[in-house]
Parts: structure tokens; C-alpha cells; sequence
């Protein structure tokens, strides 16, 4: 297949590349140059920057594009006008955050699937990215994509992508800490259910559904069976430090705390916003949508990480991310918050 990649070398992108060169399959990146440029010799390299000059893509017919990087509707419509008549399916890379209420009130057994109402914004015209408008720009975005590709779109909303290379730190902070070691601060109630996807998983089922040209709206997340916190943070300990030691810290008197939870505590949300950790993905499962072990994810997670900590070349691609807020408890306020935990319950 011939495969153009909007946004190629950071995180999901990278991974797509990576994965569909390795298949064999001819590769356009249209990127700005600015994150990994030695990447990918083999790929097309086409630089611009999609809020400005798109010429770029004036020439060239693909049977896939995967658009990574899309967050307001008019990229999406440019790129559609641009590339008209000279491509077979485009995939918009959108959001689970699309959803209008993923409360746990909001959710029932079955998870959010894809006909849940979704978010709408009070300026349709606002551009400014921020955790309020988020959700609702994306849902502009599908809505641009499915009018410029009618028929021929496929929209992904994955959740909270994890693995090498990842940008945020969110899943990346408990490898660290739990590697770490000592007693780790573990959130909540170790039940309450968590999902994510490795970026790896998420890349292989959209070239997947770039070779069968699927339509239509899926949710993208995982693990394939449910996951809770406590699992995870168990898993993480049986497989990078079996020395650490959870400590379980009440919800109630984390947030009374004033900790944050997602960017304190990463992806640890209360029990009462739990239902972003319940979507329902049985659409993309019954798609050919594959998790690896989560221990592969979280070992391999680990030694990108000690790979870039020790490396004296360019650090990997979430060097060269935006800046992005901090996400993690600092050492001491942990330590001061297992302390003041200790007492309490004494």
C-alpha cells in the first residue's frame, strides 16, 4: 500500500511508520522537521506545517492517510480539499474525550461505546486548544472528516496511549517511581477500573484497517479484559521492582489533600470519574485489535526510558515534545502524604 502519515515521527506516528515500512508498504510523512528528523530514511519526507503552506501534498496518490496531528476542523478540511479525488480512506486519529459524559454516573455496564451523545462547544469558532475545548474540537474535527471523506472515514478515538516514545510522562511516571522503589503511594481504591493502549497495539490495528479500507467510528483503548489500578500497580511491581511496596492511600483523603489526580497521580482518576476508564472497544476488538501482555508494555516502557537517561546522542522523540505540564507526585510531598496517611489511620 501506498500510506501518507500526517505527523510521522513523534509517539503513534513513529510507531506507524515504523511498523508499516517494516510491512513492506511505500511511506509519505508530512511533518515539520522539527521532532526526529533522521528518522525513517527509507519514507517519503515531506515537510511543511499543516496551518500553513499545504502545497506539500499537491502531488501523490495514497490509499491510506492516518491523521495524527489534526486538533481544530479547518486542518481537517484543508487537507481534504487539498487531497480530493487522490486518496482511498482517510483515518482521523480522534479522542475518547469526544464523549459528553464519561462520569461513572453517566456509564452503564457496558461501557461507553461509539453512539454515546457527545461533547458540544459554546464557540464552534474557538481554536484554542485547552483541556475544556479539547473534546469539543475533536468532535468538530470527525464531523469535517466525515464531509470531506464521506464513506471512505475512519475515526479512531483512542484513549490514553502508552508505551516508548510517549510525550506525556503519565504512564511513564509509574514505571519510573515504582523502579524506584521504597513504598509507593498507590491511589484509591485498587479496584476501580483503568484502560490504555500500548501506541504499538493502536498503530498495528489502524494499518490493519488501512489494508481492508474500513469506514466508520470505533473506540480505541485497552487492555482486551478489564484492568483495574490495583492491577496494574501490581503488575508494574511484580515486573520492574518486586522490592517496592504499595501502600493503598484512601481516595477520600487524597483529593481532600488537594493531589490531583491524572497529573499527581497519573492516570489514577476517583471512582466518581471513572468512566473514562470504561469504554467500550468490543467494535475494534471484533476488528482484529490485538494488546500485548501489559508486562511487555510496561518492561519496555522501562528501558526506553533507561535508554534515554543514559544516552549521550539526541534523547528519543518526547525530547523534542512541546513543553507539557509536569505530571507526578515530587518525592517529598509522597513521602509527606504516606506520612500523614500513616498517622491518620494509627
Amino acid at each position: 500500500m501506498k500510506i501518507l502519515i500526517l505527523g510521522g515521527t513523534r509517539f503513534l506516528g513513529r510507531h506507524l511508520a515504523e511498523q508499516a515500512l517494516a510491512q513492506g508498504h511505500s511511506v509519505t510523512l508530512l511533518h515539520r522537521g522539527r521532532s526526529g528528523p533522521g528518522l525513517f530514511a527509507q519514507a517519503e519526507h515531506r515537510i511543511a506545517d499543516r496551518d500553513g503552506d499545504l502545497s506539500a501534498l499537491d502531488t501523490g496518490e495514497w490509499d491510506s492517510v492516518i491523521d495524527t496531528s489534526a486538533y481544530v476542523p479547518r486542518q481537517v478540511r484543508a487537507v481534504a480539499a487539498r487531497l480530493a479525488g487522490r486518496v482511498g480512506q482517510y483515518q482521523l486519529v480522534s479522542t475518547i474525550s469526544v464523549y459528553a459524559d464519561m462520569d461513572s454516573g453517566g456509564v452503564d455496564a457496558g461501557g461507553v461505546d461509539e453512539s454515546a451523545p457527545l461533547q458540544t462547544l459554546a464557540d464552534p469558532t474557538a481554536e484554542a486548544v485547552t483541556g475544556e475545548t479539547y473534546g469539543g474540537l475533536k468532535v468538530l474535527c470527525e464531523q469535517a472528516a466525515m464531509e470531506g471523506f464521506a464513506g471512505r472515514c475512519l475515526i479512531s478515538r483512542p484513549g490514553l496511549l502508552v508505551g516508548p516514545h510517549d510525550p506525556t510522562g503519565r504512564f511513564s511516571w509509574w514505571v519510573q517511581r515504582v523502579q524506584r522503589g521504597g513504598t509507593v503511594l498507590a491511589p484509591g481504591d485498587p479496584a476501580t477500573p483503568v484502560q490504555f493502549i500500548d501506541a504499538r497495539d493502536a498503530a498495528a490495528w489502524q494499518l490493519l484497517q488501512a489494508e481492508h479500507q474500513t469506514a466508520g467510528t470505533f473506540n480505541l483503548t485497552g487492555p482486551a479484559r478489564p484492568l483495574t489500578i490495583g492491577g496494574l500497580l501490581q503488575a508494574a511491581r511484580d515486573t520492574l521492582n518486586p522490592a517496592a511496596q504499595l501502600r493503598w492511600v484512601d481516595e477520600k483523603f487524597l483529593l481532600d489533600a488537594g493531589v490531583a489526580p491524572w497529573s499527581d497521580l497519573p492516570v489514577w482518576l476517583p471512582q466518581a470519574q471513572a468512566g473514562l476508564h470504561q469504554t467500550n472497544i468490543a467494535r475494534a476488538l471484533a476488528t482484529g485489535l490485538q494488546c500485548r501482555p501489559l508486562a511487555a508494555t510496561l518492561d519496555d516502557t522501562a528501558q526506553w526510558l533507561n535508554a534515554a537517561a543514559t544516552a549521550t546522542a539526541p534523547a528519543p522523540a518526547a525530547a523534542a515534545s512541546p513543553a507539557r505540564p509536569a505530571v507526578g507526585l515530587a518525592p517529598e510531598r509522597e513521602a509527606a502524604l504516606l506520612q500523614a496517611w500513616q498517622a491518620q489511620s494509627a
